[in-house]
């Protein structure tokens, strides 16, 4: 007699986490245009930028598989492509009806805005199979990241620049795997925290012209004008900083049940909606209204209207109604449907019922 498989729980705290990540996503894109403007808001997006998206493509990692099957296949295309065909349609479709032609990234030939990680999450998964298997696949990842940054065809253009920057992130997740949060340790909950207030306290001590392209991940060395061995040793520098403060970050927020998870579990279509509800804000002009108060009353403002975006994307409304009318359609197309009794010959119908268990 077999033993039943015992089901797998599902890892609350790494929900949450994703919960604060995709807010952290959604706060910056709304601040963006605007941080040139105010010494507050620039210096709390820096800081916010220095690690969100590192942290993103980290724990994506975590829960990718280094092995293929028709399974992992199949969820791949449902999860990871189909959203990006879809929403790639949705925004550029909103763009012309907004502009009367197609967006800046389909010019450069990119994904739309956000969606360009979904693309990069799909050769990240691509790729993770031949990685894994390399003894030093994280060191690799990094070499080609460091070499592609000289690259001036690299850039937006599918989103390829983003990919091999953010890839060493991806790859140090699936090493690290789900349960790395779970030790608990007073010497690293505090060690944590004095890395996050130095890294904030620090954000705001940066000079104003500091250059913060560097944390897009789509800019050459040359855009940036250090195309040479120092430029190469202040993306190496970018990596260690982005990865501890991250990681400390991460630690902290796996301490405490934040409540969540279900915005968590459900980023996927924060992440796909964001964007509308950005683009309809600057549309009406509500965004320029905000950022002519004060600078804390902004800050707070966009802090609360960022956590309203979020809750509602990621609502059990809205992933039903994304299923239904975007996804599930699309599934439909891309993925074979498996054949049901109504299509199987009648003599195998009766050899399926009648079959011994």
């Amino acid at each position: 007699m077999t033993t039943p498989a015992i089901p797998k729980v599902r890892n609350l705290s790494i929900d949450n986490i994703k919960a604060v990540l995709i807010f952290l996503v959604v706060f910056g894109h709304l601040i963006e245009i605007y941080v040139g403007e105010d010494h507050i808001l620039r210096s709390v997006w820096i800081f916010v930028y220095s690690f969100h998206m590192p942290m993103f493509a980290l724990m994506s990692g975590m829960f990718s598989k280094a092995q293929w099957d028709d399974k992992n296949t199949t969820q791949l295309i449902s999860t990871v492509l189909v959203p990006l065909i879809g929403f790639e349609i949705i925004y550029e479709t909103t763009e012309f009806l907004l502009r009367g032609n197609a967006s800046v990234y389909a010019g450069l030939v990119a994904p739309y805005w956000m969606l360009w990680y979904l693309l990069s999450l799909l050769c990240w998964r691509l790729l993770l199979p031949l990685f894994s298997r390399m003894q030093f696949g994280v060191m690799l990842a990094l070499a080609l990241s460091l070499a592609a940054s000289y690259s001036e065809h690299a850039g937006y253009f599918l989103g390829i620049s983003r990919t091999l920057i953010f890839f060493p992130y991806f790859l140090l997740g699936w090493k690290l795997g789900q349960d790395v949060f779970n030790a608990k340790n007073n010497e690293k909950l505090w060690l944590s925290a004095a890395v996050v207030i130095t890294a904030f306290v620090g954000a705001f001590l940066l000079k104003s012209d500091f250059d913060y392209r560097w944390f897009y991940g789509s800019y050459s060395l040359h855009r940036l004008e250090m195309a040479n061995l120092t430029g190469s040793m202040y993306q190496l520098l970018q990596y260690a900083t982005s990865t501890v403060i991250g990681l400390s970050v991460l630690y902290l927020l796996a301490q405490k049940e934040l409540g969540l998870a279900n915005i968590g579990k459900r980023s996927i279509y924060v992440l796909v909606w964001h964007g509308m509800a950005l683009i309809i804000l600057q549309e009406t002009g509500v965004l320029r209204a905000i950022f002519k108060y004060e600078n804390t009353i902004a800050l707070a403002i966009s802090v609360l209207l960022s956590m309203l975006i979020t809750w509602v994307c990621a609502h059990e409304k809205a992933e039903m109604l994304t299923k239904r009318f975007i996804l599930n359609p699309l599934n439909w197309l891309l993925i074979p449907q498996p054949a049901t009794i109504a299509d199987v010959a009648p003599e195998a119908q009766d050899k399926t019922v009648h079959q011994e268990p």
